[in-house]
């Protein structure tokens, strides 16, 4: 099967960002010039916008990518951008030693270099360097990456403008969707985000969660109490994240030290949102979900009404659901158990 160019990889791919499209396309031309380092810097006007570095360049130092600079600060690596040509330096250490600005104290260290000016209508828009290949860059070879850099450089954009446009439809349709629908979305992202390291709880929470507003909808309660134990449900449980998994899975019953590990969780969750300006009492839903009419509950012991109504639903569908599903420590009881 015959090799696939870098630069058609890179046509063929899809980016979320303007930097990953800059990335993109500096890795294609280090992989077509054989080089290990490497830069993409945008140019505008007489000054230079440090953009993209090549990841060997973090290996060997740090950098920043947030950096602007005048160009008649730059040491002989831009000299590409104000001769308007290919500049190449395969003897880079000791040249940069007789310039005026060399490499700073701390610079990663460049062998040979060449720095591209990419050019559109004769204006010098980015500068493209590579750097420390095994062997001297030769003259036909550097104009032969030239000509796929420039050639090449109206892809870049595209893409670019492809990345902006699905930006620019993403925040369109979230400026459309109601804040309620956004709450929803972004908190079952985080219920699911718990299957990654326990799947009974990420699974127990959406279950609590469509238990929950069936309850509240059949107690006829206002739209408002519905929502908020629908998306109260579905983070309940969200404290035992502190959990340690083997705990959450533990075969066996627990020791006494345990349980009283697994009683933090309430108070645990409610602090991850305690800070959270919400049209309703979430907080209150998931401190107070293992709280009991009797007062036998946890974490504070409360006792009645006291009790948040939603905090209430919850409790009743959270236990629900628990006695209803199989756990590593028992069998499930069955539906009609539990609802007895």
């Amino acid at each position: 099967m015959d090799k696939v160019s870098p630069l058609t990889l890179f046509s063929r791919r899809r980016y979320l960002s303007a930097r990953d499209v800059y990335q993109s396309f500096l890795s294609a031309i280090l992989q077509l010039s054989d080089s290990q380092i490497g830069y993409l810097h945008l140019v505008h006007g007489d000054e230079i916008s440090l953009t993209v570095w090549s990841e060997k360049v973090f290996e060997m130092c740090s950098t920043v990518h947030a950096n602007h600079y005048k160009l008649s600060e730059a040491g002989i690596w831009a000299d590409s951008v104000r001769q308007l040509k290919p500049v190449i330096h395969n003897d880079y250490q000791n040249m940069h030693k007789a310039a005026k600005n060399g490499l700073p104290e701390g610079h990663f260290p460049v062998i040979s270099h060449v720095s591209f000016p990419i050019l559109k209508n004769g204006n010098v828009i980015a500068v493209l360097g590579i750097g420390n290949s095994d062997s001297p860059y030769e003259h036909n070879f550097v104009e032969e990456i030239n000509e796929k850099i420039n050639r090449n450089w109206h892809l870049v954009e595209e893409k670019i403008a492809s990345t902006e446009q699905l930006e620019s439809q993403l925040l369109a349709r979230y400026e459309s969707m109601p804040k309620q629908e956004v709450l929803l979305k972004m908190l079952s992202a985080l219920s699911n985000a718990f299957e990654l390291r326990d799947e009974y709880t990420s699974e127990h929470q959406r279950n609590v969660s469509i238990i929950a507003s069936k309850i509240a909808r059949t107690m006829e309660l206002p739209e408002r109490i519905i929502e908020a134990v629908t998306i109260g449900g579905l983070v309940h449980d969200i404290g035992k994240i502190a959990v340690p998994s083997e705990i959450l899975n533990k075969a066996r019953k627990l020791m006494p030290a345990e349980m009283e590990l697994i009683k933090l969780h309430p108070k645990m969750g409610a602090d991850i949102f305690r800070e959270i300006d919400l049209p309703f009492h979430l907080t209150e839903m998931i401190e107070q979900h293992h709280e009991r009419l009797d007062g036998s509950g946890y974490p504070n012991g409360l006792k009645g009404e006291d009790i948040s109504l939603e905090a209430r639903i919850i409790a009743v569908a959270d236990t629900f659901d628990a006695m209803a599903s199989d756990r590593p420590y028992r069998y499930s009881p069955g539906r009609e158990a539990a609802v007895a």
